[in-house]
């Protein structure tokens, strides 16, 4: 029998108390408690509580020369897993996009991240390209506030932009096939990634070819 705490005096008010009612006095210290009786306390009083069951297939022996299901033999195969080739039953089949696959395979799917469907998070390979390309820049706006002490820090970040551009080049290319967010967006960072880097490594080379032009007048 389910029972209510007093939250004055502790007492086990018994469920009939409220029966009918939300509300009932303790008979010990008269404090009155509110409560609410779920139907599955009543479930002995023909209540009927119990789920409905879904519907089941029905039973499909295989007759002679048909093939069998590879996970229930005692089934007709309809069709067969895209993923492994076995033959399979309506049962063991499931719609998978475009593809018919077993429960197994689908199962290996979402264990091993093989399906893209299945991922709660990616690696954001388009912003790690374009803020590789952009952190020697943005390294110098706060340095800018230093005046005439941060100018050599500025330089300095100016000369890591000669690892940071082709490293930036090369993440961007990486990038260019890769899964990007699970919010659907383009490849807009990929490109300006890209394009600055581009940019970036043919500044560099002007900079070397001019460089070494006047050393050799």
């Amino acid at each position: 029998m389910a029972t209510l705490r007093c939250t004055s005096c502790g007492y086990a008010i018994p469920q009939e108390a409220f029966k009918g009612r939300e509300s009932a006095p303790c008979p010990l210290c008269g404090r009155v408690s509110q409560a609410w009786v779920l139907p599955a306390l009543t479930a002995g009083a023909g209540v009927n509580l119990a789920a409905p069951r879904p519907p089941s297939l029905p039973d499909d022996p295989p007759g002679p020369g048909d093939n069998v299901c590879f996970y229930n033999p005692e089934r007709r195969a309809t069709t067969s897993c895209s993923h492994c080739g076995v033959f399979i039953s309506d049962a063991w089949a499931a719609q998978w996009g475009g593809e018919t696959v077993c429960f197994k395979c689908l199962d290996n799917l979402r264990l091993k991240r093989q399906d893209s469907r299945f991922q709660s998070r990616r690696v954001l390979w388009d912003n790690i390209a374009l803020l590789t390309t952009l952190a020697p820049f943005l390294l110098c706006i706060p340095l800018l506030l230093l005046g005439p002490v941060g100018v050599a820090f500025i330089a300095m970040c100016v000369m890591v932009s000669l690892i940071t551009a082709p490293t930036g080049l090369g993440l961007a290319i990486f990038a260019w096939g890769k899964p990007r967010s699970l919010v659907p967006r383009g490849r807009g960072r990929v490109v300006w990634a890209g394009l600055l880097s581009l940019l970036q490594c043919a500044a560099w080379v002007v900079l070397f070819i001019a460089l070494v032009s006047k050393n050799f007048d």
